[in-house]
């Protein structure tokens, strides 16, 4: 069954079928339920994506992010399936694991299938060599810092004042000692804005400060793994920060099993503030990524990108969302929790 079998049993024409699914309100009333009585009879579900390249849009975005796992990128999905929802369009998922040549494969798919736009999350988005070059020629937003893509319409975290805010509470604690622990492909943005603190810091501790950091999964399993490493090397800092809240679980775990009291022992912070920080013994310090209202955002910017598309082709923007410092106990604080800064 077909377009053209429909409007034959409907007696229309073809492109009188089209305006029901297309533009309903512009055909009378009776004819438009003649031919979704035809259509119902027969089961007839018309070719959405032809459609789409009938009348200009597809009614979806595509969103590609390192992994659907993290707790971070699920609030992401859900904050840009908040706003695709009610606009009334459907999100295509794909996940890189940090990948390039996933990441490029995907793109390149979400191109041919005509999505409407694409929502990036990370570093890699078009930094491949000219041979790898892939021209979208599509509204894209990414979701990171401005100089790790070539996209115009960005939106992050201020990770560098979030690093800065966390580090300047650890050396107010009397921490000098520190390293972190972090995923090398989910995690690279923080890192470079723990490693920029510590350089402003640097001056006001007369070379004291000492910082290490160490690749480790965003799992439980790898801050675990993570602990086990520092402790059989005779390194332990003073403090160790995690990339991820996952990472820190499994670092109290490995501290638990090895007879290591946190705080008084070892201090931990962590990047994200899942609701599992504010539960666990002792209650972890952590840097609230709001990161529902990141992906909402993004969305956002993609959707007025997508509605002006046509009005100014060098358009750029750049939105910085502002964390917070969650305070608890797993640093050595001892007043009551509070939000260091908005």
């Amino acid at each position: 069954m077909n377009i053209q079998k429909i409007a034959e049993l409907a007696g229309v024409s073809v492109a009188t079928v089209s305006r029901v699914f297309n533009h309903p309100d512009k055909v009378l009333p009776e004819t438009r339920e003649r031919v979704l009585a035809v259509t119902e009879e027969h089961n007839f579900t018309p070719n959405w994506f032809a459609r789409g390249l009938t009348i200009g849009t597809t009614k979806t975005i595509a969103l590609i992010i390192p992994a659907i796992v993290s707790d971070l990128y699920q609030n992401i999905i859900s904050g840009v399936e908040t706003v695709a929802g009610n606009k009334g369009y459907a999100v295509i998922f794909g996940q890189t694991r940090g990948d390039r040549e996933a990441e490029y494969n995907f793109l390149k798919l979400m191109k041919e299938r005509k999505v409407d736009g694409i929502i990036h999350v990370g570093t890699l988005l078009m930094r491949e060599s000219n041979d790898q070059s892939l021209s979208l020629d599509m509204p894209l937003v990414h979701i990171g810092k401005s100089d790790s893509c070539d996209c115009k319409i960005h939106c992050h975290f201020d990770t560098d004042e979030a690093a800065h805010r966390l580090l300047g509470h650890l050396m107010e604690l009397g921490h000098r000692s520190m390293s972190l622990v972090y995923d090398k492909k989910q995690d690279k943005e923080i890192a470079e804005s723990v490693e920029n603190a510590l350089k402003a810091f640097a001056p006001q501790t007369a070379g004291k400060l000492c910082f290490n950091s160490y690749v480790a999964d965003d799992s439980t399993e790898g801050g675990y793994l993570a602990l086990q490493r520092i402790i059989k090397q005779n390194s332990l800092p003073d403090v160790l920060i995690t990339g991820g809240d996952l990472q820190a679980i499994g670092i109290l775990k490995a501290a638990r099993d090895n007879k290591l009291r946190i705080p008084q022992e070892l201090a931990l912070a962590s990047f994200n503030d899942s609701p599992v920080c504010s539960v666990v013994s002792p209650a972890l310090t952590s840097v609230e990524m709001p990161a529902a209202k990141l992906g909402m955002t993004a969305a956002r910017l993609l959707f007025d990108s997508i509605e002006n598309e046509d009005d100014d082709s060098d358009y750029s923007h750049e939105l910085i969302l502002q964390p917070k410092l969650k305070i608890r106990e797993s640093c050595g604080n001892t007043s009551d929790i509070f939000e260091l800064f908005d």
